[in-house]
């Protein structure tokens, strides 16, 4: 039977990649983001016409989430992997605490911590359906608290260790359905956000980590990983 897979954030960066690495696989894709009449993904869509289904959705609006899930299950009756890959700095992240503009955390908060709870909790009716379904947050090294050596990025670093967490309440409470739940650190990519000095390539890490995806099978798998599939430290 066909994959069905959710990806928010689809429009660009690792998002828009780990969609294209599963269309290619043959899987049907629904790509969700707040806009998603762009140029990149209606190229896309030209190229896999019956198996891209773009699908407005803005994590931080819980009625969107739940309209964008109304409108997937218009098209299947289960979705096998949904992957939340929505996810935002602050414009003054990289500042000291002195000019960090602490108010300015807060939509960061809501993308990256709790718009994957909303989509889970929007989605869930259709992802218990799966034979063999998974949750994969896209999280971050900068989330891991004992590892962490940073003195700034309070936004995105406070968020990605809240998303770390709420992952792990996740698996807990998901286990018992046979679902995986997986937060990810994908490694730094040159995407929009990771910057040109990066040094991986975003399409060649999506192929990567589809493959990874694919090879777990496990609800007993550790929670928090790498790319490679290895545990990171909370």
């Amino acid at each position: 039977m066909n994959k069905t897979v959710l990806i928010t954030g689809a429009t660009r960066g690792l998002g828009f990649f780990l969609t294209k690495k599963y269309l290619e696989d043959g899987a049907t894709v629904f790509a969700g983001a707040r806009d998603i009449s762009t140029p990149m993904l209606e190229e896309l869509k030209l190229e896999f016409p019956k198996t891209l289904v773009p699908i407005t959705l803005e994590v931080t609006d819980s009625s969107s989430v739940g309209e964008a899930a109304f409108n997937v299950g218009k098209h299947t009756a289960k979705i096998d992997v949904i992957i939340n890959n929505a996810a935002i700095h602050n414009n003054s992240s990289f500042e000291i605490l002195e000019n960090a503009d602490i108010e300015d955390c807060l939509p960061v908060y809501d993308v990256n911590s709790l718009g994957p709870l909303r989509v889970v909790k929007a989605f869930l009716p259709l992802i218990k359906k799966s034979a063999s379904a998974k949750i994969i947050n896209i999280s971050s090294e900068s989330g891991s608290i004992s590892t962490c050596r940073r003195e700034k990025e309070f936004d995105y670093c406070m968020s990605k260790a809240a998303l770390n967490m709420g992952t792990k309440l996740l698996s807990n409470y998901l286990k018992k359905y046979n679902i995986t739940v997986l937060a990810v650190h994908p490694g730094w990519m040159r995407t929009d956000m990771g910057g040109s000095n990066a040094h991986l390539d975003p399409y060649e890490t999506a192929c990567q980590l589809v493959a990874l995806f694919d090879g777990i099978n496990s609800t007993d798998h550790p929670v928090l990983i790498d790319n490679n599939g290895d545990s990171i430290p909370w």
